[in-house]
């Protein structure tokens, strides 16, 4: 019999752990038998409400005001899912609302078994995009209020219906089994996504390569990383391929090479004495204890290590294990922190220079039938003349107004779009080109806070931002100020700064702009 729970939740803000809606659908023999939609007030902490959320979900601080706090929707919606399969479309998502608003709360997850229907799509249906409305609409159900936690769940039910169809599967553990995806599990502090299972058995990782050419100044650089828990954006392989092309080399067991655990979703709350830790973690605070320097740090701190950040302004998640752990939420998502004690035995090393000298080279731009010397070297990837980085510029909305160094320094350049002179390195203009996107952040920030506030409606915050109140933020995380880049300027426009450290121009978010340059001294 096809039964199961469909869920769906809202977030307050770009932190996980803050839903501030769900709607849950009961299903019983393929049939609808109940629905719930609650709003929520997310987890103190966790409960600032940024605009872009809302300008998706309509939903504000005064929407919730008078709704219960997480901590007493909870049970409420435990029962309602009793012992079914929760289905959610991108469960790694829903599953780590509930994971990680508890985490802000203290309390244990849930015991619960879920399904993915962006996996279980993925696997049965060759679409070109597979958000939730296309899925839907694919096969036939057409989602009008997306982004409305019960109108979602619905349509989750739609497709678990018309899949189940389409697989001649019998209930949701056949369906699951004919597109060969795993029924997760997550409770006790240990969580099993919702995957594709392998074909045929061994751990067949891709050799690892670790890159020549890569950033000697990256955090990451010239470490030994060691992953533990289930990984939320990537597999265990791609996140082992990721560290290697920074130059650092991933390994699978905590040793004393070891100076870097990346730790998956394992909750905050069970870390404390007595907790059933991972062997890997609990080797890693052996090592720590024998005054070994291993930096235990969260999955998303590692994504802002690959994304070229460094980890400063961040709360402590794994260092206190002699006491019951709390976590600490600020306007920004919970991170980990590096092992304490490190910026006090560390002297403060001065920024890097934005630029080096140029290496001669002989060797020859990679562009098909172009014989023009190359303006860097490079042993492992493509390198290319003067006139062609230009074009390859150009082609991402910029014009150079300083000569080229390297792809990895960052470079003076004017926006051909608005005009905006802000530093940005070749490399990351390789990346957005990939995508159709403009390097230019004056432009992206711009356009994306318009679509924002187009969205949201009669709901869009129309306060400006003055002069002073970014003034003040700025300062105050190390840059000087050099005006907003929007007239009026709304929260979520781009300003642009220089830093006083490194001398390098942004046009960031004053969210971005609260973290500080990435030339900082790592904390």
């Amino acid at each position: 019999m096809l039964d199961f729970t469909a869920i769906d939740f809202e977030t307050a803000n770009s932190y996980r752990g803050s839903p501030c809606s769900v709607g849950l659908v009961r299903v019983r023999n393929g049939q609808v038998v109940d629905e719930r939609h609650w709003l929520i007030r997310p987890p103190i902490g966790a409960d600032w409400f940024d605009g872009w959320n809302t300008a998706i979900h309509g939903i504000t601080a005064e929407t919730v005001a008078d709704a219960p706090r997480w901590s007493e929707i909870l049970p409420h919606i435990v029962s309602f899912i009793g012992d079914d399969v929760v289905v959610a479309h991108n469960a790694a998502f829903d599953t780590g609302v509930i994971r990680y608003a508890c985490a802000v709360d203290n309390v244990e997850w849930p015991e619960l078994k879920f399904l993915c229907t962006l996996v279980l799509a993925r696997r049965a249906l060759s679409l070109p995009s597979y958000r939730l409305p296309f899925v839907a609409e694919s096969l036939g159900y057409e989602l009008e209020a997306h982004h409305d936690a019960l109108a979602d769940a619905r349509a989750v039910v739609e497709i678990v219906r018309r899949l189940t169809q389409t697989q001649s599967a019998a209930d949701i553990g056949g369906l699951a089994e004919s597109v060969g995806v795993a029924i997760g599990t997550m409770g006790s502090g240990v969580y099993k996504g919702s995957v594709a299972t392998g074909r045929g058995s061994g751990r067949a990782f891709t050799p690892i390569e670790v890159n020549p050419d890569a950033d000697p100044d990256g955090y990451l650089y010239g470490r030994v990383v060691v992953f533990t828990g289930a990984l939320m954006s990537m597999t265990r392989d791609m996140a082992r391929q990721a560290c290697a092309k920074l130059g650092a080399t991933p390994e699978e067991n905590t040793t004393k090479r070891t100076n870097v655990l990346v730790v998956g979703d394992i909750n905050p709350a069970v870390l404390r004495p007595g907790s059933n830790l991972t062997g890997k973690t609990r080797r890693a605070f052996e090592l720590q204890d024998k005054g070994q320097e291993i930096e235990v740090m969260t999955e998303d701190d590692f994504l802002r290590c690959l994304d070229g950040n460094t980890l400063d302004g961040v709360e402590v998640l794994l260092d206190e294990r002699s006491a019951a752990t709390s976590v600490a939420v600020t306007a920004a998502p919970i991170r980990g922190n590096t092992t304490a004690g490190r910026s006090e035995t560390k002297p403060v090393k001065p920024p890097r220079a934005l630029r080096r000298k140029p290496v001669p080279t002989d060797q020859v731009c990679s562009m098909e039938g172009c014989d023009a010397v190359a303006a860097f070297k490079t042993r492992t990837k493509p390198t290319w003349c003067s006139t062609h980085i230009a074009e390859i510029q150009l082609a991402g909305g910029l014009r150079a107004l300083e000569s080229f160094t390297h792809p990895d320094d960052w470079q003076l350049t004017e926006c051909v779009a608005c005009g905006v002179e802000a530093h940005y390195r070749f490399a990351y203009t390789l990346d957005k080109n990939q995508y159709s996107e403009p390097t230019c952040r004056a432009c992206y920030w711009r356009n994306w806070a318009a679509e924002g506030r187009r969205l949201q409606g009669e709901w869009a915050n129309l306060t400006p931002v003055s002069f002073e109140e970014a003034q003040a933020h700025a300062e105050a995380h190390g840059f000087d100020y050099l005006g907003p880049l929007t007239a009026p300027s709304y929260g979520g426009d781009p300003h642009r700064t220089q830093c006083r450290r490194c001398g390098k121009i942004s046009a960031d978010r004053l969210g971005d702009i609260g973290f500080g340059c990435t030339c900082q001294p790592r904390g």
